[in-house]
């Protein structure tokens, strides 16, 4: 069937797929358009999306900055493991590989015996995404240094860090509206030859994790909420995979009193194309990224269901900031090595991401790892509890 003028190769199909079916789930909808193998969006090179030319910024496409300053981590935490012999670092979501190229170049600089010691392992299903990575870390001569993985199986264990930056909020969500006292499903329909979204009773399972994540009930009509059906699970397999070490999840979210507060009836799912906000969730499938705001109180409880400790909860400002505080009292208040103003600022400024993205950063089998420059301006461990736990919102009616 030839491809309409102006129409991408992804939508002939969701139309093909619709034709048949009648109608999707926005959830399937977004799995589609983000991962389809040959048309999805995340299935071309990830450089393409990400910087000046593409759709949008990320720390490590802003400048060594992450990768400089996350090194320092790296030591502390081997230090806290007791010095293992052989320190994993985890990384899923690595985009083009920049992160892990600063990273372990960063890191060959600051402590060259620890970074033999690094076992950096890629997670990346996505064969163009691997490509490119394996591409950048070839040109920087560090292939020795990384292995990949499609997965991981539930046997395996590893010593030392996972981590993820800008992920979860990838993760397909479901899209749902308040409708008298109950809720509707967002679902993709076609009329006349174009995808339209239509509230239609829930499908399936109850679309809430636990009852303590069940919305209040006195919510106004109308009002969106987005859940991520597979970041519960995610989390407890992470958690599963280490055996002693901590996992960092940087990403930008909402806690529970923030995701119920007034200024986010219309939820938080957005589509961007080139900087900008695209009004319209269905336009250009395969062609404009979508995203929602992570339920960060879901990742720290699926968390502690798989032996996680909760540590910290924290802006990227102050994370970076705590970092870099350290390095400058090492260093005699100087700029540390391959660090550039423009960089950290883009990375950690309240202005740019730094309040915009958060950390939750969880252990397993670490002696007081609080002790880690992080979390120098961090909320103490008493507090996280209280802060991602469901609290009292003000009522609407």
């Amino acid at each position: 069937m030839p491809i309409p003028e102006g129409e991408t190769p992804l939508a002939a199909l969701l139309r093909a797929l619709l034709a048949q079916e009648g109608s999707i789930p926005f959830s399937r909808f977004m799995e589609i358009a983000l991962y389809h193998p040959e048309h999805g969006y995340y299935a071309r090179a990830p450089s393409l999306g990400i910087g000046r030319r593409g759709d949008y910024y990320t720390g490590p496409s802003a400048g060594p900055a992450f990768g400089r300053l996350f090194a320092e981590t790296v030591v502390e935490v081997w230090s806290l493991l007791g010095g293992p012999e052989t320190i994993d670092l985890w990384e899923q979501g690595a985009g083009a590989g920049w992160l892990a190229c600063d990273l372990v170049d960063s890191l060959q600089r600051r402590d060259p015996d620890l970074a033999g010691r690094l076992r950096y392992t890629i997670v990346e299903p996505r064969a163009r995404a691997r490509q490119e990575q394996q591409e950048r870390v070839s040109k920087a001569q560090l292939a020795d240094r990384f292995r990949w993985v499609d997965s991981w199986d539930e046997t395996e264990r590893i010593v030392g860090i996972f981590l993820s930056n800008e992920l979860v909020d990838s993760f397909p969500v479901r899209r749902l509206v308040r409708r008298g006292t109950g809720w509707m499903e967002s679902c993709v329909t076609l009329q006349d030859g174009h995808l339209r979204l239509e509230e239609q009773p829930l499908r399936g399972a109850s679309p809430w994790s636990d009852p303590l994540g069940e919305p209040p009930p006195d919510l106004p009509e109308g009002w969106v909420v987005e859940v991520s059906p597979d970041a519960p699970s995610w989390m407890r397999r992470v958690g599963r995979l280490l055996e002693r070490g901590l996992v960092f999840t940087f990403d930008y979210g909402l806690t529970p009193e923030e995701r119920f507060s007034p200024g986010r009836s219309g939820g938080t799912l957005r589509a961007y194309r080139r900087h900008r906000w695209a009004e319209d969730l269905l336009a250009n499938p395969g062609e404009q990224d979508l995203t929602a705001h992570v339920d960060f109180r879901v990742l720290e409880q699926s968390g502690r269901e798989a032996g996680l400790q909760s540590l910290a909860f924290i802006d990227q400002h102050h994370f970076f900031v705590g970092i870099l505080a350290a390095l400058a009292q090492r260093s005699e208040g100087r700029l540390p090595d391959g660090l550039t103003v423009g960089g950290f600022q883009t990375l950690a400024h309240p202005g740019f991401l730094g309040r915009t993205h958060q950390v939750l950063i969880q252990s397993k089998g670490v002696d007081d790892p609080s002790s880690l420059s992080g979390l120098r301006f961090a909320r103490v461990p008493g507090d996280l509890a209280w802060f991602l736990s469901p609290r009292p919102i003000p009522r609407y009616q």
